[in-house]
């Protein structure tokens, strides 16, 4: 129908049958970002806030703005329609059951992306072992209840979640776009909005 609603609202969640347009680099890494297990995102089928009990992966969103990267707007069309997502292709405006029973089912993960890429995903694991959403809550939840030494412990995380960062782009030459694919959004993006938490950068 082009009329544009769901692609304004984000990018779609990606599925095992996605893979091969990642693999073509029909969808490069740098178009993808990963919503890590733990994180607060929206549930497209209930409409509220869940905490996800397993990674996302999805096309980003424009930049200030919570449509599809791939979304034009001035005439309401799609720059990759020929080879957009399955959640995509099986959605119809008019009836939602498609989507809605496909939404959960074999999400495509970083694991499955880089099977052919060990060392990076060893890097993923890396990240992840340092990073993980469960860390930073119950690093929140102890200074909250007065811990003197989680404040300066998720300080720290968040120095080595950009550092590491920066490190495989300066050092390792993958690209910057490529970061919130392998590790998700930056800590700094994430404990203000999903924990109430300031964080300042020094």
């Amino acid at each position: 129908m082009r009329c544009g609603a769901c692609c304004s609202k984000g990018g779609p969640a990606l599925h095992d049958e996605d893979l091969g347009l990642v693999d073509s680099g029909n969808l490069p890494l740098t178009s993808l970002v990963t919503v890590r297990k733990g994180e607060l995102a929206v549930d497209n089928v209930s409409g509220g806030l869940i905490c996800l009990p397993s990674e996302i992966i999805k096309i980003k969103s424009q930049l200030n703005s919570t449509a599809c990267m791939y979304f034009d707007g001035s005439n309401n069309t799609c720059g990759i329609y020929d080879g957009r997502p399955v959640e995509c292709r099986v959605l119809e405006c008019w009836n939602t059951g498609a989507v809605e029973n496909m939404y959960d089912q074999n999400r495509l993960t970083r694991e499955g992306v880089l099977k052919n890429i060990p060392w990076l995903m060893e890097v993923v694991h890396t990240h992840e072992a340092e990073c993980a959403m469960d860390v930073v809550q119950g690093l929140v939840e102890n200074r909250e209840k007065g811990d003197p030494d989680a404040g300066p412990r998720l300080s720290e995380l968040v120095r080595y979640d950009l550092h590491y960062r920066e490190l495989l782009v300066e050092k390792g030459g993958l690209p910057s776009g490529m970061m919130n694919f392998l590790f998700g959004r930056p800590l700094p993006e994430i404990i203000p909005r999903q924990f109430g938490v300031k964080v300042v950068r020094g």
